[in-house]
């Protein structure tokens, strides 16, 4: 209950001069503020909402300029949450974001009896990320390879040394039985892996990596950073997505990750925000009012998701 004001000129600083000059009352609160807000993600979450407040989202400057300076920092602010994973069976780290905008949506190992053959992180579409509270809406999203997900992509890294035959009969052999078309469509795929693998000397060694990225006219191979070329063949695409992520997936540890990494409230938050982003709202569609207010609250409720309550350690 407000009790009133004592409104005279100078008293508000020097009550903030209690808790932050150089005599603070409470050391710890400085400390704490310190310590809460000197790391990089933090500081992205202050710039974001340092620029919330400016007049940039006000009406000053040009629309095309406010939309775009508003998108971009709504980009940033929401993949500020975004974090590597670290497989814990491996301990291959997976980035949180790759190329053609695609997100980090969890990682897994794929083991032959105790051996773990290699690493396997999911990459996709906002859409899949919001799709991760089950497998079967997770495997769903990840093959649908519409507008919002037109590609699903697995990057694979060894953990232990096979040959360019053996890891690619493996992959295509994990194929064989999810894919509908011609047997020969798989020897495409599986020639492409090896034809990777014996440019760089016929052994996939520890550290090798390989991408695959999956859509709706079949799959491309990149080995170590390097395409290789593509099996497009209607239907390979959704088959290569359910070695992963079908009843049988070749590795459950990366489904169980998808749902771990995106369950939580603030996981939610970011991926519904990044999928508000790429939204129509956010293209021109209704009025220049309406996309405003939009675009600034999801900025908003994108920058917040990162603020996080203070257990006071010494109170607790």
């Amino acid at each position: 209950s407000v009790q009133g004001a004592a409104n005279f000129a100078g008293l508000g600083s020097a009550f903030v001069d209690v808790f932050l000059d150089d005599n603070a009352v409470s050391p710890t609160l400085v400390s704490s503020c310190m310590d809460t807000w000197s790391n990089s993600q933090a500081k992205a979450t202050a710039a974001s909402l340092l620029e919330l407040g400016d007049d940039s989202f006000n009406g000053t400057g040009s629309e095309e300029q406010d939309d775009e300076g508003l998108s971009s920092s709504l980009q940033n602010a929401v993949e500020s949450n975004m974090k590597s994973i670290q497989e814990y069976a491996t301990s291959v780290i997976f980035d949180p974001k790759i190329e053609d905008g695609l997100y980090l949506v969890g990682a897994g190992v794929r083991k032959k009896s105790v051996v773990k053959v290699y690493a396997v992180a999911l990459y996709s579409s906002a859409s899949v990320l919001t799709a991760a509270s089950s497998p079967a809406a997770l495997r769903t999203a990840a093959r649908s390879f519409d507008a919002s997900t037109p590609l699903t992509s697995f990057v694979l890294e060894m953990t232990y040394s096979a040959s360019a035959e053996k890891i690619g009969g493996a992959i295509a052999d994990s194929v064989k039985p999810r894919y509908r078309g011609s047997a020969s469509d798989i020897s495409v795929l599986e020639s492409l892996i090896i034809e990777g693998v014996n440019k760089k000397g016929g052994q996939a060694t520890k550290g090798t990596t390989f991408r695959f990225d999956c859509s709706e006219e079949g799959v491309t191979v990149s080995v170590n950073g390097s395409v290789q070329g593509a099996a497009n063949f209607a239907g390979l695409g959704s088959a290569f997505v359910d070695v992963f992520l079908d009843d049988n997936a070749v590795s459950p540890t990366l489904v169980s990750s998808c749902m771990d990494t995106w369950s939580n409230s603030q996981a939610k938050a970011t991926a519904a925000s990044l999928l508000e982003l790429g939204d129509d709202s956010f293209n021109g569609t209704g009025s220049e009012e309406q996309d405003d207010e939009g675009l600034s609250s999801s900025l908003q409720n994108a920058v917040e998701s990162n603020m996080k309550s203070i257990q006071e350690y010494a109170t607790s």
